[in-house]
């Protein structure tokens, strides 16, 4: 996987000449003294005679400050230590990408899944000057993905700031748009029946679809390649079928499309994750769907 490089906003501080710790901040800044800089910080961060603009100045230079250290950090509880330290002066998708990269590598997928949902929701909500390329976007976006099947429990959905469940779902981040959502509905061995996690995943997709009222959505099923091509194929129609009638119990009254893809779409093993390995397959087992 490719490093997400460091692409903050060149800082730039505007005066606020009511504040007393003003030129000592902007000193402590300029000389790079970042620990004098943090002591002032939680002088001016609810003072009423800085403004905002100081305090999100000063904020922003120890969150890249904080950011970049993880960067090179080689101790894992340090680097972790660091990011939330960075998160904890801006709120930057860079650092909730970097935090739920770690997780990965540990194989925390649920924290993982929660990180990285949350790196897509500062994308598409966050500050626009936060750069980030497609590229880097669609590796948040399928990281975020495999994580999510991977979890051995259910992981709740990020809302947005509207209060609409945001993370995966978030299908339009800048200009980037993702054609249909994985979602690892899960079932019984060999069944249509939804196991503990899937039941919750298909919960959440009636939630979304009931919610927005879309026309008409697609759904896909979609199996591991274990088994023959036939009933492969097979199966994914009716567990697709099975969501679709679970999505109509649900109130759901648009169009649904249903379309059984087998073992055809499988999708790529994620770094980390050996090809044709049993999380690789779990990666696979899913039910997508999209809006259209």
């Amino acid at each position: 996987m490719q490093k997400l490089l460091p692409m903050f906003l060149t800082l730039a501080a505007a005066p606020a000449l009511a504040c007393p710790q003003y030129d000592t901040v902007v000193a402590a800044v300029q000389s790079d003294d970042t620990t004098s800089a943090e002591v002032l910080y939680d002088e001016i961060v609810f003072s009423a005679a800085c403004d905002d603009a100081i305090r999100e100045w000063v904020g922003d230079y120890l969150a890249r400050d904080s950011f970049l250290a993880a960067l090179d950090e080689t101790d894992t509880s340090e680097k972790r230590r660091l990011l939330e330290n960075a998160l904890g002066y801006e709120t930057h998708w860079r650092s909730y990408a970097a935090l739920g990269q770690l997780d990965w590598s540990q194989s925390a997928y649920a924290a993982a899944a929660t990180n990285l949902q949350l790196a897509l929701n500062a994308l598409a909500e966050g500050d626009p000057t936060h750069a980030a390329t497609d590229a880097e976007i669609a590796e948040v976006y399928d990281l975020a993905t495999a994580a999510l099947a991977l979890a051995d429990t259910p992981v709740e959905m990020p809302k947005t700031r509207s209060g609409t469940t945001g993370g995966i779902f978030t299908t339009r981040i800048r200009g980037f748009e993702i054609e249909e959502v994985s979602l690892p509905i899960t079932f019984a061995y060999n069944s249509t029946e939804f196991d503990v996690v899937g039941a919750d995943y298909a919960t959440v997709l009636a939630e979304h679809v009931t919610t927005f009222a879309p026309d008409v959505i697609t759904l896909g099923g979609h199996t591991d390649p274990v088994g023959s091509d036939d009933f492969n194929m097979e199966l994914s129609v009716a567990r697709a079928t099975k969501v679709s009638a679970f999505l109509r119990d649900a109130g759901f009254t648009g169009e649904i499309l249903v379309a059984g893809h087998g073992e055809t779409q499988l999708p790529p093993a994620p770094p980390g994750i050996t090809p044709g390995s049993e999380e690789h397959h779990r990666i696979a087992r899913r039910v997508a769907f999209s809006i259209n």
